[in-house]
């Protein structure tokens, strides 16, 4: 398959495919590890599959999400979801991995919806979706300059990445219900111009207040999302209040998905690491020129390297 788009840090290669008279399978391995993809009929009699990791059933028609085995998979193969920010563990699976097993399979094709998934499936695709009407519904209730510039600022930042961070367990109880906790949606275009917004972990049902985060620097959390929209930074009289509660309509739109979402990730991986655990086990594959110079690693991080010369011995030294 094509390495162009591919997140996980080791190749897929199907091995062998098999089409019995009453189900076909496929065989592949990623990495260390086997995939097995078999035809099933989904509850609703439409042609569905299961997928098995290591002998072992992760996906069955209907399920809402993978099993555990494979979010431990993807955080294992590097997958990060600051860094890969238009992909989730479900749509690695349903959108790179099953195109792939299935790609010989015989007629009749899998019942698949418009974003490429098994129906009942939720993944970051929907939630980017809701995101995106809600940005909609705000362009038609807008009033006046001011309101037309909110709906703008958030036209040009779409919702591309959900961040759980390693808190997000404390408010589920131990059959991982309940709100979520912490959570940091990034919007942008371009991730070097990312924005966030930042949701701490409620006190108790609908008592999230979400705030934008602060830009860097000296910036201002509204200048950086102007800027992060390629708008004029200087926001006009009463775009502030306008702008918080904008905020306030497009999350309260989204709690209900989220919190269904949340609780298709496992408790317990911790997804959002420092900038430590993002560099180690990388490796440097290009330096690219410039002030700073730049190191561009395997997983695409680029890293600033430091030019300020290193004091001599006659000033110091061990």
């Amino acid at each position: 398959m094509s390495l162009d788009a591919w997140i996980l840090g080791a190749p897929l290669k199907v091995l062998r495919q098999e089409d019995h008279p009453y189900r076909e399978t496929t065989l592949a391995t990623l990495g260390r590890h086997e995939l097995g993809l078999s035809r099933r009929q989904s509850a609703a009699a439409q042609p569905g599959c299961e997928i098995f990791l290591d002998g072992r059933s992760i996906y069955l028609p209907g399920a809402p999400a993978p099993d555990r085995a494979w979010f431990d998979l993807c955080r294992e193969l590097g997958y990060e979801p600051v860094h890969h920010w238009d992909w989730d563990p479900a749509l690695i699976l349903f959108q790179q991995v099953l195109p792939a097993l299935a790609a010989d399979w015989h007629e009749p094709p899998l019942s698949l919806n418009a974003h490429g998934l098994p129906e009942g499936v939720l993944s970051l695709a929907s939630l980017r979706q809701t995101f995106a009407e809600a940005v909609s519904d705000l362009r038609q209730d807008s009033l006046g300059p001011v309101g037309a510039k909110v709906a703008e600022t958030f036209e040009w930042l779409p919702l591309r990445a959900v961040v759980f961070h390693d808190d997000a367990q404390l408010p589920l109880d131990f059959e991982g219900a309940g709100s979520c906790g912490r959570v940091s949606l990034w919007l942008g275009i371009h991730r070097d111009r990312a924005v966030a917004l930042d949701g701490p972990t409620p006190f108790g049902p609908g008592l999230r207040r979400w705030v934008a985060a602060a830009g860097s620097g000296d910036m201002a959390p509204v200048e950086a999302f102007l800027r992060a929209a390629g708008l004029d930074p200087e926001p006009p009289k009463g775009f502030e209040a306008a702008f918080d509660s904008a905020l306030h309509r497009l999350c309260y739109r989204l709690e209900g998905p989220l919190d269904d979402y949340r609780r298709t990730y496992p408790v317990g991986i911790p997804w959002h690491h420092g900038p430590r655990e993002r560099l180690l086990g990388r490796t440097i594959v290009d330096v690219r020129p410039g002030n700073p110079p730049m190191l561009v690693l395997d997983d695409g991080t680029e890293v600033a390297l430091d030019t300020a010369p290193l004091p001599s011995w006659e000033h110091g030294g061990i």
